[in-house]
């Protein structure tokens, strides 16, 4: 007869693996996101988590075994320890890499920009606020890394506004070394004009556009500026043109305000920068973000309000909860777990699917907080799988299997364990 059953311990360990796993996962993304090809990034996020998670739940069985008894944990844990690693990190692994590269495809209308406009703030204020030119360093590096198809242009402003360098192929080694130098060469002086660099922006896009090109801009100020907002934007606004924006609350919340209602006028980003050091990593994460999206991070420009890739990302994380059931059932070397958990796994992935899409969407929190949220409510949701979907007594004796039922070690054309000993 169908029993349900509860592990605190259990309960309590699958909590802690995905909150670990979350963090670690996390690190992987800040440490290696356009430095590792998506699909390796993302097939290496689920397998870590799901190895810790299978360790966890492991280890909890071990210490007090109620979920699969203690026959099991007498007599076959042996096999739980050598077939963790391929049931855990090497099928999510798999599953992480397929899911993130069918989640890249794109099969819509929606083109990615190949035009990237910098616009760089270069009034007086920078000389407090970024000393050390970290904005230009972050523009320089972005240019070095931009895929060699694409355009860039640079504009530098105060009151005035300044076409650094004119649109270049970024293939072109030589136009590349004297953007570079033109960066560098730049001065802070000045009061700030928004409003200005904004209308010079739209003509030298217009000025070089090419048919099937898209253009993006990227604009960093420390500062504030009075403008007509709607009439800054209404241009933009008209040829579909995304503005991303990085700011500085800590020095000028103002300014941080109107950069950001100008990136939300256009569809773009708005990045709050703490202090110019991080002014790299955020240059080249805009850039990342608009030319392609991971399945667990935010989806900014264009690609931010698509439906299919909404429902896509609920999807896959339910098949990757489905998985994680799977992998327990495998591990516990028990077809009545492993339908249990897949159960709890669709609806566990489900909900954390639903949770990351919509918080991410919204803006809510953070990106990193979401993952951390969906990750634990997946893994926490597993360990209570036993209580919403009860299962059948496998281990019936101290050491003797149930003799109806095959488990996922054994095969019809193998001679079994109980064979072995059998013979002796």
């Amino acid at each position: 007869m169908p029993v349900r059953k509860f592990s605190f311990l259990f309960f309590v360990f699958s909590i802690l693996a995905g909150l670990i796993g979350a963090v670690v996962g996390e690190w992987f993304i800040s440490s290696y996101y356009g430095v590792w090809p998506n699909i390796l990034l993302m097939g290496v996020y689920f397998a870590q988590l799901a190895f810790i998670f299978g360790l966890f739940c492991l280890a909890a069985e071990l210490i007090t075994p109620v979920i699969n008894g203690r026959s099991w944990r007498l007599e076959y844990s042996g096999f739980s320890w050598k077939i963790l690693f391929p049931a855990t990190f090497v099928m999510l692994f798999a599953a992480g890499v397929l899911f993130q590269f069918l989640y890249s495809l794109n099969f819509s209308n929606i083109k990615p920009p190949d035009d990237i406009v910098l616009v760089l703030d270069t009034s007086d204020s920078m000389n407090k606020t970024d000393p050390n030119h970290e904005s230009l360093k972050a523009a320089g590096k972005l240019i070095t890394r931009m895929k060699p198809n694409h355009r860039a242009s640079v504009l530098s402003f105060n009151e005035k506004a300044v076409i650094t360098k004119s649109m270049f192929n970024i293939s072109d080694k030589e136009e590349r070394s004297d953007a570079l130098k033109q960066i560098n060469e730049l001065t802070a002086s000045g009061s700030t004009d928004i409003g200005n660099a904004l209308d010079t922006v739209i003509q030298e896009i217009d000025t070089h556009h090419q048919t099937g090109r898209k253009p993006m801009v990227i604009l960093f100020s420390d500062g504030y500026s009075e403008l007509d907002l709607n009439e800054a934007v209404e241009p933009y606004q008209n040829k579909d043109i995304i503005i991303n924006t990085i700011g500085m609350s800590k020095i000028d919340r103002s300014g941080a305000r109107l950069l950001q209602s100008i990136a939300s006028s256009t569809g773009g980003s708005f990045s709050d920068v703490k202090n110019a050091n991080e002014l790299t990593n955020v240059f080249e994460k805009i850039y990342l973000e608009n030319q392609d999206r991971l399945l667990m991070t935010e989806r900014h420009g264009l690609f931010q309000d698509s439906i299919y890739l909404s429902v896509l990302r609920v999807v896959f994380l339910t098949l990757i909860g489905a998985l994680f059931g799977l992998a327990l059932g495998i591990i516990f070397d028990n077809r009545y777990l492993a339908k249990s958990y897949v159960i709890t796994g669709l609806i566990a992935g489900i909900l954390a699917g639903l949770l990351l899409e919509l918080g991410l969407k919204n803006n809510m929190l953070g990106g990193f907080t979401h993952r951390v949220t969906a990750d634990t409510l997946l893994t926490a949701l597993m360990g209570l799988g036993t209580m919403f979907i009860p299962i059948r007594e496998k281990f019936t004796g101290r050491s003797s299997r149930s003799s109806d039922v095959p488990d996922f070690s054994q095969r019809s054309s193998v001679p079994t364990r109980e064979t072995f000993k059998k013979g002796f």
